[in-house]
């Protein structure tokens, strides 16, 4: 008897901390792939990690990240070099031990049958305490790493885990590099994007009229992020409203509600169509809507503006987060985005984008190229393929 006619469901964990937004996006993406593929075949939880840790050590040391971006996004940038110099996160067990205790009596309770993991900063606890219980050769944990290229977080990489998947061939270099057995880390060429990102079918006039939008307006889409880095988020704005561009203006302000209410009060005196959004579930609906969009390099979001085919302008006034400066390589090495160095200049490169067609659709014809829209359920193939045989025929 199989699972499915037993009535047992495989139950599937996917684990993140809610630093920025990218990580949640991508648990939500292999969620839907595998409901999307094997309706009702499985019970999938995402789950917080800071959150069933019941510690507030544990949430203060996640929440400083969102603290740092908040205040200056060079505080991060050093926070994560540390990370990569020293294994902070077995640093601090003793410090935080009775977050990491919550964590493992929370999977003796729970009985995951797999675990996936989309976020760096969770490994090595989550392999000692499956370690400590005795599992690591009855739970797989899976490392699904969403970063593009290389210089990324040390702790992507686990000899420990089971299959650690990577979307570039550098990736999978970088994890070999840092310690990872070869055979343990896998190649799916495209991009851990929902399945929603793909399936609207929306031209973009229908989704401005969605939006509320003018259905003829060039239209770019800002979004710096779920902290939205306000300093930089401002600078954008401001420069564009003055402009004079004949163009209308998404902005999306993320978990930051101080930058939401400033956006606001721009809104109301801006001579330009602006609309301000605040954390939001419609941004596939509002890239769909979008001509241009404007944003940090994180992964994430250059994944999914490749399954939109929308063109990039990726801030790099400053210098990204470590984790992030190949991402940004990654981006303009394949011409799916231009680069802003200085806010004074980018008045000029978006009319540039706007007037030279052929530069343009060029950048979108790059993204057409790169997209794969089987890559999520491959990754979720790989995934399901790791449940132990004896889970599956219960």
């Amino acid at each position: 008897m199989n699972s499915v006619e037993s009535g047992h469901k495989p139950k599937i964990f996917i684990i993140y901390a809610n630093t920025g937004g990218g990580h949640l996006s991508a648990a939500k993406a292999l969620q839907a792939a595998i409901d999307l593929r094997h309706p009702e075949q499985y019970q999938i939880e995402i789950i917080n990690v800071p959150l069933i840790s019941g510690s507030q050590r544990v949430r203060l040391l996640y929440e400083s990240y969102n603290v740092m971006l908040r205040a200056d996004p060079r505080y991060a940038k050093h926070g994560l070099r540390l990370l990569n110099a020293i294994n902070v996160e077995r640093a601090m067990i003793p410090w935080v031990k009775r977050g990491f205790l919550n964590v493992r009596r929370f999977l003796l309770r729970e009985r995951p049958d797999l675990i996936v993991s989309v976020h760096a900063i969770l490994n090595h606890s989550f392999v000692r305490a499956l370690r400590e219980l005795g599992w690591q050769h009855r739970v797989p944990y899976v490392v699904v790493c969403t970063d593009l290229t290389d210089h990324f977080l040390r702790g992507w990489a686990n000899p420990a885990v089971t299959r650690a998947i990577t979307f570039t061939e550098a990736a999978r270099r970088q994890m070999i590099e840092y310690g990872m057995p070869p055979e343990k880390v896998v190649v799916h060429n495209g991009f851990a994007v929902n399945p929603s990102f793909f399936a609207d079918g929306l031209t973009r006039e229908d989704a401005r009229e969605q939006l509320g939008l003018d259905r003829n307006t060039f239209t770019i889409l800002i979004s710096l992020g779920g902290m939205a880095i306000p300093r930089k988020t401002t600078a954008i704005v401001r420069m564009l409203i003055r402009s004079g561009l004949p163009v209308q203006l998404l902005v999306i302000c993320g978990m930051n509600r101080t930058l939401k209410r400033k956006m606001h009060f721009v809104a109301r005196t801006a001579k330009i169509r602006m609309h301000v959004h605040g954390f939001t579930q419609r941004i596939s609906l509002m890239m769909s809507a979008a001509d241009l969009m404007i944003s940090k390099p994180g992964p994430g979001t250059i994944m999914e503006a490749v399954i939109k085919e929308l063109p990039l302008l990726l801030d790099d006034v400053t210098e990204p987060m470590p984790q992030e400066k190949g991402n940004l390589a990654f981006a303009l090495r394949h011409g799916i985005a231009r680069s802003i160095t200085n806010y004074r200049q980018l008045p000029r490169t978006v009319s540039r984008l706007m007037s030279d067609h052929t530069e343009y659709e060029k950048m979108r014809e790059n993204m057409h190229c790169l997209k794969n829209e089987d890559a999520i359920f491959e990754v979720a193939d790989e995934v399901l393929s790791l449940l132990p045989k004896h889970i599956l025929e219960f």
